[in-house]
C-alpha cells in the first residue's frame, strides 16, 4: 500500500504515450540497464555509480551521478510494484538542489496499454514549493524524451 505521510503540498502530473508494449515500458523503469540509458541525458550529466534497483514492495533503488560538476543521489523505497501496471515509490534526494528542501516526495507511475502503445502517467506529490515542482517537471520531460529514444532503438529487442 502506498505511503500516505506526505504533507499536503504541490504535485505534478506528466504523461507520454510510447510506441511500445506495456511490459517493455514497465521494464524500462525496473531494470538497471534500461534506467542507465534514459535517466541521465549525456549532455546533462553522468553516472558515478551503476543504478541500483530492487523493484518489489519494500525494495530500494539508488541513482548516483554528477551534473555540472556537482554530485547528486536520489533514492527511495518501492511501496507498490504491480507489473506491468503500476509503480509507487518514495523519492528522496541527498544534498537536494534546493537548500532547505527535504527533497522527499512520492511518485506513482501508471502504465496503460492502448492499441499496442503505452500511456505512461506519472504523478509526483509532496513538493514544498513551485520551484521544486517545476524543476522536477522539466526533469521528467527530459527523461521521457530519452526513454522514447531508448524504446524506439529497442524495437524488436529487449529493453
Amino acid at each position: 500500500m502506498a505511503q500516505t505521510d506526505f504533507p499536503p503540498a504541490l504535485s505534478l502530473r506528466a504523461s507520454r504515450t510510447f510506441a511500445a508494449p506495456r511490459p517493455r515500458v514497465f521494464r524500462a523503469w525496473t531494470t538497471a540497464e534500461a534506467v542507465r540509458r534514459w535517466f541521465i541525458e549525456p549532455t546533462e550529466g553522468r553516472w558515478t555509480e551503476d543504478p541500483y534497483l530492487d523493484p518489489r514492495p519494500g525494495g530500494q533503488y539508488r541513482f548516483t551521478g554528477e551534473s555540472g560538476g556537482k554530485p547528486w543521489c536520489v533514492h527511495g523505497t518501492y511501496q507498490e510494484v504491480q507489473p506491468p501496471e503500476r509503480l509507487v515509490f518514495t523519492w528522496e534526494w541527498d544534498d537536494h538542489p534546493n537548500p532547505g528542501d527535504s527533497g522527499r516526495t512520492l511518485v506513482t507511475v501508471e502504465f496503460v496499454e492502448r492499441d499496442g502503445k503505452t500511456d505512461l502517467i506519472l504523478t509526483q506529490e509532496g513538493f514544498p514549493h513551485e520551484t521544486s515542482r517545476q524543476e522536477h517537471a522539466a526533469g521528467w520531460a527530459g527523461c521521457f524524451d530519452s526513454m522514447e529514444s531508448v524504446l524506439s532503438a529497442a524495437e524488436g529487442g529487449a529493453s
